[in-house]
């Protein structure tokens, strides 16, 4: 079994995924984890120092050599992560994903909360905040809707989602 959980950052792909893996039994990795640990930096010096190009052609190839090795796992992803290079083909050719859909208000209330641990979106103001996500969302929402599965979770619980995903694995 591989399944991998897309969509917008703040949607719960960490959370719902380290909860499900240990429903299933199986590891959870979260891809930019792995690229923290890795390149022993965080993700907002690597895209500082070496620009989104460079953070991105590292992503692409962590996931295509960690989706070709692994057998079973669940996984998270970054919420760009599929709509670069041809990254949602490869998480569909190789995993069952599950985008984690919810509205851009549910977003906004989430990311305002925890911005300060989101250096991407610390700097911004209320107003700044909800035209970013805004502006990004209607960008790779495109790339979302093309995993093998939408679980809408807009006001569902963690128990919710999770039931429903495990349903929805064959």
């Amino acid at each position: 079994m591989k399944v991998t959980l897309i969509g917008y950052m703040g949607c719960g792909k960490t959370s719902i995924g380290k909860i499900l893996s240990e429903k299933l039994k199986f590891f959870f990795y979260d891809l930019d984890s792995m690229i923290v640990q890795k390149k022993k930096d965080s993700i907002y010096n690597i895209f500082k120092k070496n620009g989104e190009i460079f953070f991105r052609k590292i992503e692409h190839l962590m996931l295509k050599k960690f989706l070709k090795k692994h057998k079973q796992y669940i996984l998270s992803v970054g919420g760009g992560t599929p709509c670069y290079y041809n990254n949602i083909y490869l998480l569909n050719k190789y995993s069952k994903t599950f985008y984690l859909k919810t509205n851009i208000y549910t977003l906004y209330k989430r990311l305002y909360i925890e911005k300060k641990n989101r250096p991407i979106i610390s700097h911004l103001s209320k107003n700044e905040l909800f035209i970013f996500i805004m502006k990004h969302f209607s960008n790779r929402i495109f790339f979302y809707e093309k995993s093998s599965k939408i679980i809408d979770i807009t006001g569902k619980s963690k128990k919710k989602i999770i039931k429903e995903i495990i349903n929805n694995i064959e």
